[in-house]
């Protein structure tokens, strides 16, 4: 019999995790936005399903704009094309991407006798990472080549049917992460943080850049559960985690949720340590805009769980962390 997930619960969860890491609500993206419009002018031709095209748009626009708003408006529209292109890669179903083409773009970028991505969209991903180098320093550039490469590799895996009927036992406790860390592109966002405009050094954020997985993986893992429960979704990382390690699926989100808690607790405590200002600005920028993207997008419903503008006025009373 499968567990009950009773949305108080759920909303007390939410509630509990935004309160813990700090956040302060945002204001939802507009369509006059600045990427949001360059978006859509630039992929206008993948316009052919209005909604779902104004939705991919407006979520990778979201992405770019909260999370890193004291960033350039080009390293914005960086992490908005790139949020772009994955969102569509990841969007089989909608986006018509064809997986014999998008498994063979990783040969395309390292084997010179291979042939040029084949379809103008993977073409224009490939530029796009070529860009990166221009932006970001090498080490910097190459985490975020590295995790799109990684990404792909990861929705491919997710959408084989022999993986997703894998039967979970407890000896494949590191299965679940290994397919959410690949498939969630989280380590690139980390990188994208620091561009060369930042003028932060490598060494001041990267005993760190793991941690910042984390929190971007849990938080989304616990923000975008309410939406994969509606939908019947079990192919994810809550319910992987909760077979191999043989906890409820309640319990696996409070663990993650303070798993996630810590990580930030330990990203905060190094930047500080560092005496880097700016790291340690964009970094709290970045926990509370991600935020925000969850509880701003309808894509994720939360507003059905959640007064959101509310957040900032609750107390810390029925904090995860008492």
């Amino acid at each position: 019999m499968s567990e009950i997930i009773d949305t108080a619960f759920l909303k007390s969860i939410c509630e509990e995790l935004a309160r813990d890491l700090n956040y302060q609500p945002e204001k939802p993206l507009t369509e006059d936005n600045i990427s949001y419009r360059a978006l859509q002018k630039e992929f206008a031709q993948y316009n052919t399903a209005k909604q779902w095209f104004h939705n991919i748009c407006l979520t990778a626009a979201t992405m770019a704009e909260l999370p890193y708003p004291g960033l350039s408006e080009e390293i914005r529209y960086y992490v908005a094309k790139y949020t772009w292109l994955a969102l569509y890669v990841d969007d089989m179903e909608h986006s018509h991407a064809q997986p014999e083409r998008i498994s063979s773009f990783q040969r395309s970028i390292i084997d010179v006798t291979a042939a040029e991505p084949e379809g103008e969209l993977l073409q224009a991903l490939r530029k796009h990472l070529a860009e990166s180098y221009r932006l970001f320093e090498p080490m910097a550039a190459d985490g975020i080549v590295l995790c799109a490469m990684d990404f792909i590799h990861g929705s491919l895996l997710e959408q084989m049917s022999k993986v997703q009927r894998m039967r979970l036992t407890n000896a494949s406790a590191s299965w679940p992460y290994y397919l959410r860390r690949k498939a969630g592109s989280s380590i690139g966002y980390g990188f994208m943080l620091f561009p060369k405009e930042a003028n932060v050094d490598i060494s001041v954020y990267i005993q760190v850049i793991d941690d910042m997985t984390l929190v971007t993986d849990l938080t989304n893992d616990v923000f975008s559960f309410y939406k994969e429960q509606l939908a019947g979704d079990q192919q994810n990382y809550v319910y992987n985690r909760a077979a191999v390690t043989q906890r409820s699926i309640k319990d696996t989100l409070k663990d993650l949720a303070e798993e996630s808690i810590q990580a930030n607790s330990r990203i905060t405590q190094v930047l500080e340590s560092s005496g880097n200002t700016t790291a340690l600005d964009i970094w709290r920028n970045f926990v509370n805009g991600y935020i925000g993207f969850h509880f701003t997008l309808n894509r994720y419903r939360l507003q059905e769980l959640v007064d959101h503008s509310a957040l900032s006025t609750y107390s810390k009373s029925g904090s995860l962390r008492e």
